[in-house]
């Protein structure tokens, strides 16, 4: 009797769903409702329901895994993206985009300077840049 992590294997996954004798037996109706085994083969459904209360599937534990190495990598890629920030345009701190509410960040485009939102592309908020008279930067 196994215990712990079950070991997934594909191959074993499809066989059982596509097995001759499962063909058969489903296109003549034959197919018992759940619970049914004890009385076709009791010896393999003590084995299995023993197996199952013994071992842990591995599906979830994956899942689970590979969802913390995507949280650890998007991370990893905001804090990279946080240390290049002020290198893409002067960040105002009184200018806010009027979809999102995220910091406007001064941007250089082919019609002239303007205010774009940090969030872009996700979000394509956008103010108009007004030449400063004084010398600080001003928003219409």
């Amino acid at each position: 009797m196994k215990f712990g992590i079950r070991t997934p294997s594909l191959k074993k996954r499809i066989a059982a769903r596509t097995s001759w004798k499962r063909v058969v037996r489903h296109s003549m109706g034959l197919k018992a409702p759940r619970g049914y085994g004890w009385i076709t083969n009791p010896k393999r459904a003590a084995y299995n329901r023993l197996y199952n209360r013994t071992t842990v599937k591995a599906d979830p534990l994956i899942a689970l895994g590979v969802s913390l190495i995507i949280g650890l990598i998007g991370g990893i890629i905001k804090g990279i993206a946080g240390l290049f920030a002020n290198k893409e345009g002067n960040t105002s701190n009184s200018m806010t985009c009027p979809h999102c509410n995220a910091p406007m960040i001064l941007r250089n485009g082919t019609r002239g300077r303007f205010y774009g939102c940090s969030r872009f592309p996700r979000c394509r908020g956008t103010r108009e840049y007004v030449e400063p008279v004084d010398g600080s930067t001003n928003a219409v």
